[in-house]
């Protein structure tokens, strides 16, 4: 008979990583697209990298922003979110609260100015709503949660 030691078996359990992830995007049909895509590819990604995502989505930016925490990993942000709010004004709130939170937005806009003065405002990346956009943004993911392993790998 094989004895299990439980505190041994809680401690690898705690080291096993949440990578928190919260959307914000306005349509809901879009915002339900994205949110089941990214669920889809992070079941996927949590059983080869031995992680746990939690992802939380919102249509209202009052919502996403009661509901931010301080842990959030990445953001997936749309640009417009009507009321003459946009994604930089979010932006600015998410690092305010999680400062090392990766931010990308999602827009329809094809607007260089647009993109430039988010990349230079810190967003992570810019990702245009156009038939490659989910995968784009599994794409990007992937990119961070790697770029995450190497960093935890190095400490």
């Amino acid at each position: 008979m094989k004895h299990i030691n439980i505190f041994q078996s809680k401690r690898v359990m705690k080291e096993q990583k949440i990578f928190k992830i919260i959307i914000l995007e306005d349509s809901e049909t879009y915002n339900d697209i994205l949110t089941k895509q990214l669920e889809h590819f992070t079941a996927m990604l949590a059983m080869e990298r031995n992680c746990r995502f939690e992802i939380q989505s919102y249509t209202s930016p009052n919502d996403f922003l009661r509901n931010l925490k301080n842990d959030t990993d990445i953001a997936f942000v749309d640009y417009y979110l009507g009321n003459g709010i946009t994604g930089l004004e979010i932006l600015k709130k998410i690092k305010e609260k999680c400062w090392d939170c990766k931010v990308i937005i999602i827009s329809q806009a094809r607007n260089i100015k647009t993109t430039v003065l988010s990349v230079t405002e810190g967003v992570a990346d810019f990702i245009f709503k156009d038939n490659h956009a989910l995968s784009k943004s599994c794409f990007i993911l992937e990119e961070i949660i790697n770029a995450s392993h190497s960093r935890h790998a190095m400490n």
